[in-house]
């Protein structure tokens, strides 16, 4: 039995939210009954933002594991088993190791309310920590300055990838609001990437660093990414480099790996060449990020992919590369998503692409919208047709279209392991 699955239930419940502009109160308690683990830790990378952050650190992971460094990474979610989560030299944590770092954390907490991403937080710096590596890559939850991996408090550096809106209940309905609070991540004389954004952040950032002296190293200014015809190039102050495909698909995985090269120009103690580097770019993997599915039941020549984007600046990256790509089939989108995301904002950038859009429930995740939700809050703009699963939505399209078609199951990561099964 998953070890989460054991012994979480248990836990007290969470407390309430916590003062504003302080990192996670309930973290940093938890660390300390540990014995501050979170001191014991490999350089750290930390990584937020909006859109990118896990293929960032798929890039910079594929890139420094090339070169023969032991990588550790803390990401969030996971897609088929919670092991995914702690990545240890190079391996998911076995469950074993999983189940003993789980218990010291509930046996520390004692009768402190825990949140869920606090306690488990908690526990994979307890297994960072106990396990040699040279780096460790970790991306940040919510995001910005509340988020329990902010506990970290002098990272070797960290990244901004793209800003958009999500998290809008806690971060701000505003773009320079949901930055500010993404400036979080930032540490007094830390070196930030800082990835493509949209201009009316820019000052926000700005004014963000300087006020605690961090040197920005900044999209447009300090670096560029740009399609080429057979590749993409990379520039900054060293020169250009031309660079074949990454192996993860859509022209803005471009600025992701941009975001992973200029990471690794500030890193002085990795030593990185060209050749790691572009092996890096052949090899990374990042599970449902516009991934082929087997998909079986469809007739010959049918398509089914995946995507877990589940924001705007996500689904307006998919859209483009369904654009600029998937033009030669029919394209069919079914769609499931968490509750409290703007419905309408992630699904107009298909409008025009699609023969038809879908809703579908996500069966392992309680707080997810309903189809007939979905359906009504893209009304009167968009048609979307409610369904029961995603076997009926593929049924549907199958019975309608008469040529061989392409669909793309988008949203929720929990979709994943329903449509790896079609």
């Amino acid at each position: 039995m998953n070890p989460y699955q054991l012994h979480m239930p248990h836990w007290p419940k969470p407390l309430g939210a916590e003062p504003p502009g302080t990192p996670s109160a309930r973290a940093r308690q938890l660390l300390t009954k540990l014995g501050h683990p979170e001191r014991r830790l490999p350089p750290v990378v930390h990584v937020g933002g909006t859109k990118g952050k896990g293929s960032t650190i798929a890039f910079l992971r594929a890139m420094l594991e090339a070169a023969g460094y032991k990588v550790h990474a803390y990401t969030s979610p996971h897609i088929a088993r919670f092991n995914e989560r702690i990545l240890l030299a190079g391996h998911d944590i076995g469950d074993d190791r999983l189940y003993e770092v789980m218990e010291e954390t509930r046996v520390a907490a004692g009768d402190v309310a825990v949140g869920f991403f606090d306690a488990t937080t908690a526990a994979a710096m307890l297994a960072f920590a106990a396990e040699p590596a040279d780096i460790l890559l970790m991306e940040m939850g919510l995001g910005g300055m509340l988020d329990a991996t902010n506990i970290v408090d002098n990272p070797l550096l960290t990244i901004l990838t793209t800003i958009s809106y999500d998290h809008m209940e806690y971060m701000g309905t505003t773009l320079p609001s949901i930055a500010a609070f993404e400036a979080g991540l930032m540490k007094p004389r830390v070196p930030c990437v800082v990835s493509y954004q949209h201009e009316s952040i820019h000052h926000v950032l700005k004014e963000a660093a300087a006020a605690i002296h961090v040197p920005l190293h900044q999209y447009g200014i300090h670096w560029r990414t740009q399609r080429a015809q057979e590749g993409w190039v990379y520039a900054d102050a060293h020169g250009e480099a031309s660079l074949p495909l990454p192996a993860l698909l859509g022209s803005h995985q471009f600025v992701n790996a941009g975001n992973a090269i200029a990471a690794l120009t500030l890193m002085e103690h990795f030593d990185v060449s060209p050749k790691h580097i572009v092996e890096g770019l052949r090899t990374a993997q990042w599970k449902g990020r516009l991934e082929r599915m087997p998909a079986a039941l469809l007739p010959e020549g049918c398509e089914l992919w995946f995507d877990g984007g589940h924001n705007m600046a996500a689904a307006q990256a998919i859209a483009f590369f369904v654009a600029e790509h998937w033009q030669d089939k029919p394209f069919y989108l079914i769609f499931g998503t968490t509750q409290g995301k703007d419905i309408t904002s992630i699904l107009e950038p298909f409008a025009s692409l699609v023969q038809g859009i879908y809703a579908v429930g996500v069966k392992s995740e309680p707080k997810s919208y309903t189809p007939q939700v979905i359906t009504k809050m893209a009304k009167p703009l968009l048609e979307v047709t409610p369904e029961d699963s995603l076997h009926d939505a593929l049924h549907d399209i199958m019975a309608r279209e008469q040529k061989p078609f392409r669909a793309l199951v988008f949203g929720s990561l929990y979709l994943y392991l329903e449509a790896k099964a079609v």
